[in-house]
């Protein structure tokens, strides 16, 4: 498999900090919903959708200490792991980002095949 990246920020289009901090956003990407989140080392992508009660991630929020809180019974992931909380025994993918000098990039793992 190889991870094709796809630009979701153009800098020259949405300026320098397209995000605010300690937001999250729902992006659909190759037939996938993630999650962008900006906290302030950067910009971390998870899937969006929570694994206790599918809702979408990306209309919760982010805590200062990049926890991506789930918008209908408050489950946390961590934007950097996926890992839920310890009580929770649950996590949601991550994906790779590049933050490149002309945007920001998520990564999705392809085969082959689908390139």
């Amino acid at each position: 498999m190889a991870t094709r990246f796809y630009k979701v920020y153009d800098f020259s289009q949405h300026g320098k900090e397209p995000q605010e901090l300690y937001s999250v956003r729902t992006i659909s990407l190759d037939n996938k919903m993630i999650c962008l989140v900006r906290l302030v080392d950067g910009y971390y992508a998870i899937d969006d959708r929570c694994p206790h009660a599918g809702a979408r991630l990306g209309m919760g929020k982010c805590t200062e200490e990049g926890m991506v809180v789930c918008p209908i019974h408050r489950y946390q992931y961590n934007a950097k792991t996926g890992r839920g909380l310890p009580r929770q025994g649950d996590f949601v993918s991550t994906y790779p980002v590049e933050n490149r000098e002309d945007g920001i990039y998520i990564g999705i793992e392809k085969k082959w095949w689908q390139f």
